[in-house]
């Protein structure tokens, strides 16, 4: 496995080298992502999870997006899964009115382990977005489906400590319907890729870091009103309870 993992390295670097230039291109903008990712293991069927996080972009009306999403997941079976939770945002701008939005979500996702190594999962959910300002009155709401499907090569079990152990490739689609701009620059459509690198920390804890690049754009307004962002991102995940008898415990599911 040691010896995998080493050959597993040079190819993320590679790959990582590649994407760099995204990072650096100006006519990208440019953003962090922390994320903690705490989830509690209960029985055989139920997680409880709770995305926090803060995200900052380096571009244009800088601003920086706190965020906190506590979730529930329920295993059908062996594949299948419920998600359901609630999502709430702040936005602080340098330059305008902060906004706050308000997220309630519904999902379902399909797990396939292919070998002993190879899995793949696939999420669909769809969510309801609700935005204000700070500043007035002002509030619009749109749908938005999202589509992800993504891929996990393991080459060390995250019960052994301090390795990294996981490789992820995914992609994710978002289409938002009823899109109202009166508060903000909403998007049609949205397309995320990430390859991920995972390390496994002590009692089934672990970090993963992402490359990622994201593209946003307007119905019929391609050219005028896209945005590219390419986004490094370091998740932390914390878990608790009875993690080994779960089984959602090999899923890779984020909401």
């Amino acid at each position: 496995m040691r010896s995998l993992s080493k050959n597993m390295l040079p190819l993320l670097f590679s790959t990582s080298v590649a994407v760099t230039p995204l990072l650096v291109a100006d006519e990208y903008a440019k953003q962090v992502v922390l994320e903690m990712y705490p989830k509690w293991y209960s029985g055989k069927d139920f997680t409880i999870q709770g995305n926090v996080g803060i995200e900052k972009i380096f571009k244009g009306n800088d601003w920086i997006q706190y965020y906190g999403k506590p979730s529930l997941t329920y295993a059908l079976n062996k594949n299948w899964a419920l998600h359901g939770g609630l999502g709430y945002y702040y936005t602080a701008y340098q330059n305008v009115n902060d906004t706050y939005e308000i997220r309630p979500f519904l999902g379902i996702s399909h797990s396939s382990k292919w070998t002993d190594k190879w899995t793949t999962g696939t999420y669909f959910r769809t969510e309801e977005r609700y935005h204000y300002s700070t500043g007035s009155n002002n509030r619009s709401n749109n749908t938005r489906l999202r589509l992800r499907i993504r891929t996990s090569y393991l080459f060390n079990p995250v019960t052994i400590p301090n390795r990294w152990h996981k490789v992820t490739l995914g992609v994710e689609g978002f289409k938002s319907y009823n899109t109202d701009n009166s508060l903000e620059q909403l998007y049609d459509y949205q397309t995320n890729i990430t390859l991920g690198l995972e390390r496994s920390l002590q009692k089934g804890q672990k970090l993963r870091f992402e490359l990622a690049w994201k593209y946003k754009a307007a119905l019929n307004q391609i050219t005028d009103t896209d945005i590219s962002t390419a986004f490094f991102k370091i998740q932390y995940y914390p878990s608790w309870g009875r993690w080994w008898r779960n089984k959602l415990r090999n899923r890779d599911i984020d909401e």
